[in-house]
């Protein structure tokens, strides 16, 4: 019965260290600038008219920070996950670190901290409209 107990415990140990360490950074303040935005790089017209709908709120801005998985690098991400459609602003999490942040339509946002580092963040399932939605992937296996 001991043994199992200490099992049970190393097990259950185990599972809250990893799955606090998937949780998002908690956010204490965010700024939107700018949302609906297209990135400046591409002279699409139709873009342009389509990025108009991402418009994120500041709630739905805050879930996405709390919520995504983050990275220093961005791996295969900007490839699968690549949105014209911006929104853009500041951003400060309870840790103290604070930077600027863009997210793309596709929930594929990077934020630039104050001192000079940055992170890659990535959630899926996000509320806010997305006119690419169903359309990322790599070859004929599109991801919704």
């Amino acid at each position: 019965m001991v043994k199992t107990n200490k099992k049970l415990n190393v097990a259950l140990f185990l599972f809250l260290t990893f799955s606090m360490q998937a949780q998002g950074r908690v956010v204490s303040h965010v700024e939107i600038k700018q949302t609906g935005q297209h990135d400046d790089g591409r002279e699409d017209k139709n873009e342009v008219e389509a990025c108009k709908v991402f418009r994120p709120s500041k709630n739905q801005i805050v879930r996405f920070f709390n919520q995504a998985a983050e990275s220093k690098e961005n791996g295969n991400l900007l490839h699968e996950y690549y949105s014209p459609c911006i929104s853009f602003g500041t951003i400060k999490f309870k840790d103290g670190s604070k930077g600027d942040w863009q997210i793309q339509s596709s929930g594929l946002g990077f934020v630039i901290f104050d001192n000079g580092e940055s992170a890659t963040f990535f959630h899926k399932g996000n509320q806010w409209t997305d006119p690419y939605a169903c359309t990322y992937g790599l070859g004929d296996d599109l991801i919704c």
